[in-house]
C-alpha cells in the first residue's frame, strides 16, 4: 500500500510552513524595548527582582506610569545593551 500526497495536503502543509516563518519574523519585546545599560550599575544584575532597588515608586529611577507590572524584565529588556 503505497501513501500519496493529495494536492490539498500540499496546500496545508505549504500554509503551515508560511504560518512558522511569518511568526518567526515577528519582533520580540526584546527588539522593540531600551536594552539594560552596560554600566557598572546594571551589569552586577543577575535576577530580575534586583531591577526594582532602583525602579519602584519612590526609588531612583521608577518606572513609568504606563509600563507594565511586570518583574521579569531581561523578557523584554536585553542584558547588556548588545
Amino acid at each position: 500500500m503505497k501513501f500519496r500526497l493529495k494536492k490539498s495536503d500540499f496546500i496545508a502543509i505549504v500554509l503551515a510552513l508560511a504560518v512558522i516563518i511569518f511568526l518567526t519574523l515577528l519582533p520580540s519585546p526584546k527588539d522593540n524595548n531600551p536594552p539594560v545599560p552596560p554600566d557598572s550599575k546594571h551589569r552586577v544584575l543577575k535576577l530580575e527582582k534586583d531591577c526594582l532597588a532602583c525602579h519602584v515608586q519612590g526609588g531612583e529611577r521608577p518606572l513609568k506610569e504606563r509600563h507594565p507590572k511586570r518583574q521579569d524584565c531581561f523578557r523584554c529588556h536585553r542584558v547588556g545593551g548588545a
